[in-house]
């Protein structure tokens, strides 16, 4: 009778102790990591890629472990899952992607986002008004083309409020505001800054946080930057938005495949992807939370890789019970 009364306590105790341990509230979490990459027409033929080139994108991942990647120029889901730790990311590409008439066959440039899975997500409809051929003159409709869309979504965090995030990969060719906002990429970057605007104003007019990743094919840290006047004149509150990339230390070794030429190396030190983030974000933000994830000389020289760096941006949750942006 005794030994099957302890045995009864000794059954009871760990039965609440296993009760205690599934009930016990599990750590928070308090950051997220995103990573913004242009991938350079990942999976498509134009850039030949081996086992070895895939495996370093992979590696680059498994390294900086980010919860989003908002990426650029990739060609399908398949492509982007072959570099992703299996089963761990869903995967948002860009809504053009079912537009027929606005593809290539021959490979394209698609946006989107990896997120974790442990993360809920809700997937509006694309900025699909980026995508336009020409400037269009006042009074014009605008008219579609073929470039990229703004791939949007809002993930919901842990704690904290939704973050509404873009995708975005801008017009090539107006690098900098040394060259005339006449020229007909400058006008192109220009029309699509004003409906960047727009969405920004819509978030700000909801009190919503956002962040908008990826290629703008624009340096704009310059100092007085026409583009980022452009989108930071979006509130009468000229402190609301903000770019995160601004002071980076920029330096990524890359080499530029020509078709028909010498491959061509080079070392940029002046950021034309960026982090443009609501006021909320960036006061979360402490030294040395955005960085551009370098490649070495070496790996440039021997594989594959893409001609942009990616850059990395750890932003803090804030805690259950606090104040909420909408």
């Amino acid at each position: 009778m005794m030994l099957f009364l302890i045995l009864c306590c000794s059954f009871f105790s760990q039965a609440s102790d296993t009760l205690s341990f599934l009930t016990r509230e599990q750590p928070q979490q308090s950051s997220l990591t995103i990573m913004s990459w242009n991938l350079e027409w990942f999976g498509t033929t134009r850039v030949k890629r081996t086992d070895a080139d895939y495996a370093y994108f992979a590696d680059v991942i498994h390294r900086v472990s980010p919860d989003i990647i908002a990426f650029q120029e990739a060609d399908s889901q398949e492509a982007v899952r072959h570099i992703l730790p299996k089963d761990q990311y869903s995967l948002y590409l860009s809504d053009r992607h079912t537009k027929t008439g606005e593809s290539f066959r021959d490979g394209n440039q698609y946006t989107g986002f990896a997120i974790r899975n442990s993360l809920t997500v809700s997937d509006p409809q694309d900025i699909a008004s980026l995508n336009i051929r020409t400037a269009p003159k006042s009074g014009e409709q605008a008219r579609k083309g073929r470039l990229r869309y703004g791939a949007y979504v809002i993930v919901h965090p842990p704690s904290g409020p939704p973050i509404h995030l873009l995708s975005v990969h801008l017009k090539s060719g107006c690098y900098t505001s040394k060259i005339s906002r006449q020229s007909a990429s400058c006008r192109v970057l220009s029309y699509q800054a004003g409906v960047l605007k727009k969405w920004i104003e819509q978030r700000l007019a909801a009190n919503e946080s956002f962040l908008i990743s990826g290629d703008f094919n624009h340096r704009m840290a310059d100092s007085g930057d026409w583009l980022y006047r452009s989108l930071s004149a979006s509130s009468s509150d000229r402190h609301s938005v903000h770019l995160l990339t601004k002071d980076v230390n920029a330096s990524c070794y890359v080499r530029l495949n020509r078709s028909g030429a010498q491959p061509e190396y080079r070392r940029y030190t002046a950021l034309i992807d960026h982090f443009v983030a609501s006021a909320d974000i960036a006061n979360t933000l402490r030294q040395g939370n955005v960085s551009q994830y370098p490649f070495s000389r070496e790996d440039v020289r021997r594989l594959t890789l893409s001609d942009h760096c990616p850059l990395i941006l750890k932003i803090q949750l804030q805690p259950k019970g606090g104040p909420e942006a909408g």
